[in-house]
């Protein structure tokens, strides 16, 4: 029941002011920065390997130029098949001193296959990282105009390194980075710096498996169905104004059957609200040489980038007041 109502009043408080205050026209898109930074990062990045050093070191200096406080979460791990490696998460924050973040989340590391070493994995996940990236290029003028400098939220973009499995997935093989940063911030609750307590992060949205046609997300969590009804609105509004492509709509106003092994694992066994985007069923080209920018939906990734702008613009701009979609009981 606690779940419940909180939902339903953060559900009032993000879905009604985004159907009537949403104005795309205000942040229009930026194709050729998305299509720039997809570049970027869109090749092989096992971990270990010269292209994943370069995507690294790309992803940081974007969120630089984009004004984001930025520091890494680098250890070394044995792992198998490769041995030990250096695994680097990559944060990036403003506002680093307020008492909350909104989080957005993905994976930019692509997984390691012996018969194909030009993987690029481009929906697993080059489109996340590069709509991160371009959400914030697109709202630049915002977060860093009126939104800097707040003290109730600040906004934090995590780039999970280790996502994949090596050989096969397990408990120990996949999830490297997350399951490394989520120990790290649980154990520095009371510290400042770059939004280092896990308590500090109101709400993770993971971004997984985006940029195939006909997407779907659905609600995999109770306590964030609000959030997801939120960017299923927007969704329709925008579709109603004719501001998006096609007819198909990807936010799906119902539950999913079942869990999905992700980086947010760590995190929601933390207490920290998730919001899971991920397409399911996962698109036919995953994880197979087809997870490449021929396979790419354009349409699809342009709506999305559309939609989710428009959420996260929507999520700072009405924070009132501290949201707690926590569960009551730990």
């Amino acid at each position: 029941m606690l779940r419940s109502a909180l939902v339903s009043g953060l559900t009032i408080q993000l879905l009604v002011l985004a159907v009537f205050a949403l104005d795309v026209t205000q942040f229009p898109d930026d194709n050729q920065h998305f299509n720039r930074t997809l570049a970027g990062i869109m090749r092989p990045r096992v971990v270990g390997t010269n292209g994943h050093k370069e995507v690294e070191n790309f992803i940081k200096r974007e969120l630089n130029t984009l004004g984001f406080s930025t520091e890494v979460d680098q250890f070394s791990e044995r792992v198998p098949i490769l041995g030990n490696v250096t695994f680097t998460n990559i944060i990036g924050v403003l506002n680093p001193n307020a008492r909350d973040f909104l989080a957005l989340a993905c994976h930019y590391d692509s997984k390691y296959f012996q018969d194909d070493p030009g993987f690029v994995a481009a929906i697993d996940s080059a489109v996340p990282c590069a709509t991160m990236l371009n959400t914030a290029k697109t709202l630049s003028s915002y977060l860093l105009g009126d939104f800097k400098d707040r003290s109730d939220i600040g906004l934090m973009l995590i780039f999970f390194d280790g996502e994949e499995a090596i050989k096969d997935w397990s408990d120990t093989d996949s999830i490297y980075g997350s399951r490394h940063l989520a120990a790290k911030l649980s154990n520095t609750r009371t510290s400042g710096g770059l939004g280092r307590s896990i308590d500090r992060i109101e709400v993770l949205v993971l971004l997984d498996l985006i940029g195939a046609a006909n997407p779907k997300f659905y609600s995999f969590y109770p306590n964030t169905y609000g959030l997801h009804h939120s960017l299923s609105e927007i969704e329709l509004s925008l579709s109603a104004d004719r501001k998006l492509e096609g007819k198909n709509l990807m936010f799906m106003r119902r539950p999913s059957t079942g869990f999905i092994d992700d980086d947010h694992r760590p995190f929601l066994q933390q207490n920290v609200p998730v919001l899971h985007l991920i397409t399911t069923p996962f698109p036919p080209q995953w994880h197979t040489p087809n997870d490449n920018a021929a396979n790419l939906h354009w349409p699809s990734i342009r709506n999305f980038n559309k939609i989710f702008r428009a959420f996260v613009y929507e999520y700072l701009k009405r924070h009132k007041e501290q949201v707690n979609l926590r569960a009551a009981f730990r």
